[in-house]
Order: structure tokens, then C-alpha cells, then sequence
């Protein structure tokens, strides 16, 4: 059954949600790169915020997977 909540559009700059497990980790959006996911599902890449490393985490993630709370 598909979520009958309408989602907002991720953009460059926005602050949002990644489920990971049991977890929430709250990422910022850095770069669309766009329709080049397996069967042009759109991906983004995004930082990881309040992070406890020193380096900033980054990776690329399906845009459908990010949530707004």
C-alpha cells in the first residue's frame, strides 16, 4: 500500500531525515545527481548533520528514501 501523504520535493540545501534501522539521521542535501539510479530512480547526495566525526560523512542516497520528520 502506498503512503498517501504527498512528499515535498528534496532540494539542494534542504535538511532531512534518513531511516537507517531503528534510527533517524538528520542529513543536509549537498547535490542532486539526478535520474541515474536503477530505473532512473533519482538520487542525491547528502551530509550527514551533527555528526561527533571529524570529517563530514557523505554519500549518495535514492531521494525517495529522505523524509521531512
Amino acid at each position: 500500500m502506498k503512503n498517501s501523504r504527498k512528499r515535498t520535493p528534496v532540494r539542494v540545501g534542504d535538511s532531512r531525515f534518513l531511516h537507517v534501522g531503528t534510527r533517524r539521521i538528520r542529513v543536509r542535501v549537498i547535490e542532486d545527481r539526478g535520474p541515474i539510479g536503477v530505473g532512473g530512480r533519482r538520487l542525491v547526495r547528502v551530509q550527514r548533520l551533527n555528526s561527533e566525526t571529524e570529517e563530514p560523512l557523505a554519500f549518495e542516497v535514492p531521494a525517495e528514501d529522505l523524509s521531512s520528520s
